[in-house]
């Protein structure tokens, strides 16, 4: 495993991170499989949160679990993550969709503006459906809904989607209200 280096605990955010050895084992351990990465370290502060937390995540986002292909719950983390401004889920997620896509450029696009992307059909029809759901989640309608099942998507997968979107909506929150700072690798990671 790749040596993980530790931000400053005053580096991470607007609430007081413990220092990394002064985490329980699990933590640190779960912060280690997590890459040291800030939004990890901002968890730890609360055992509990961190580990609910991971495990969603870990769920939600394994490469080879769920019903939607990575790179589209990759695409509609970016685009809920954009559309609510938090900048940590925004890079951290266009890096992960551009290892998912094999294309960086695309998925950099993707984060500034969707609609200049060259999207396919579906994966239009899935950040629309993300950035309503973020937006005005009540103007869902049955029409939106069988758009996506013109595109392929079972019902099952539809309900991924509204999950993962809601899921962002739902870690955007926490980290933009404790002002997590996005990690520097991140950036030199998009040059």
């Amino acid at each position: 495993m790749a040596e993980v280096l530790h931000a400053d605990a005053h580096d991470i955010g607007r609430l007081d991170v413990p220092e990394h050895d002064a985490l329980g084992e699990d933590i640190r351990e779960l912060v280690e499989r997590h890459g040291g990465d800030n939004w990890i370290r901002a968890l730890s502060l609360n055992p509990d949160t961190a580990r609910r937390f991971a495990q969603y995540f870990e769920g939600l986002f394994s490469a080879t679990g769920g019903r939607l292909p990575i790179e589209e719950r990759e695409l509609i983390a970016v685009i809920v993550s954009r559309t609510n401004g938090c900048g940590l889920c925004t890079i951290h997620h266009a890096h992960a969709l551009g290892a998912a896509l094999d294309d960086r450029v695309k998925a950099r696009r993707i984060a500034l503006d969707y609609h200049l992307a060259d999207l396919s059909p579906r994966q239009f029809a899935l950040a629309q459906i993300a950035e309503t759901i973020t937006t005005t989640p009540r103007e869902i309608t049955a029409q939106d809904l069988d758009r996506l099942r013109a595109l392929g998507l079972s019902d099952a997968d539809i309900l991924e989607a509204i999950e993962t979107a809601s899921w962002f909506n739902h870690t955007n929150r926490i980290f933009i209200a404790a002002g997590v700072v996005p990690d520097e690798k991140y950036f030199s990671a998009l040059a």
